[in-house]
């Protein structure tokens, strides 16, 4: 795979990322199971969704949410979900998926370090560490998976769909 992604460290305002941070680790988001992450034989994971069907599902999008749109510069938003792994004993990964049957922009924000990973490519499997205030950006028709951690009790990313 030509280098078709872009990598951004410290992506956030340190102060808004760690307010950000602490608000989705409180109890004050709520979380809902989806038994598989993307076929029936991934494992469950908890789901809060931001944005979906051309409106925000959120109360939080506008105060977390729309400043992030707006330093990706976007146009329009397909969906914008917050994914959530426990920590498990040994690492599983999702099936390999892209995110949308047509041409956006896939971005994943990963909102602590832990050994979970994101792969890249279902033949080049490029391995993407999660690190706290990352951002990977791709095609939506590129193939990825997720794979889960063992170091820490939960592994959270925030995925966005968009133009």
């Amino acid at each position: 795979m030509k280098k078709k992604y872009k990598i951004h460290k410290d992506f956030l305002d340190k102060y808004f990322f760690d307010q950000f941070q602490k608000f989705i680790f409180s109890y004050k988001l709520s979380w809902y199971w989806e038994p598989h992450q993307y076929h029936s034989n991934d494992r469950g994971f908890f789901r809060h969704t931001f944005y979906l069907h051309h409106e925000p599902r959120s109360s939080h999008y506008t105060s977390f949410i729309v400043p992030i749109l707006e330093k990706l510069k976007c146009k329009m938003v397909s969906n914008i979900r917050a994914n959530c792994l426990l920590k498990d004993h040994k690492q599983y990964s999702s099936t390999f998926h892209c995110d949308n049957t047509y041409s956006c922009n896939t971005a994943i924000l990963y909102m602590n370090t832990n050994n979970g990973y994101t792969l890249l490519g279902e033949k080049e499997k490029i391995k993407i560490n999660s690190e706290a205030n990352k951002l990977v950006v791709f095609n939506s028709q590129t193939k990825h998976c997720a794979v889960s951690q063992t170091d820490q009790e939960r592994r959270i990313v925030i995925n966005f769909n968009y133009v």
